[in-house]
């Protein structure tokens, strides 16, 4: 299980999707990592603070995995 302060990266899948969005090559999510910040109240998403950015990303769990 996923919790706060856990080190994490996006699973294969969804970093190939985030790979081919709008803007391909601009970053190269496959080996980006981030912290979790907070987790939603119901469990589904998480808040992930990504190295380098100020700001976090919702993310569905499902689509991190402890990195």
């Amino acid at each position: 299980m996923i919790k706060r302060g856990d080190r994490v990266k996006l699973t294969a899948r969804v970093a190939a999707a985030f790979n081919n969005n709008k803007r391909p090559g601009k970053f190269d999510w496959t080996v980006r990592r981030g912290v979790v910040e907070r987790i939603s109240a119901n469990k589904v998403h998480a808040f992930v603070l990504w190295d380098g950015r100020k700001s976090p990303d919702e993310l569905p769990i499902s689509g991190i995995e402890p990195g």
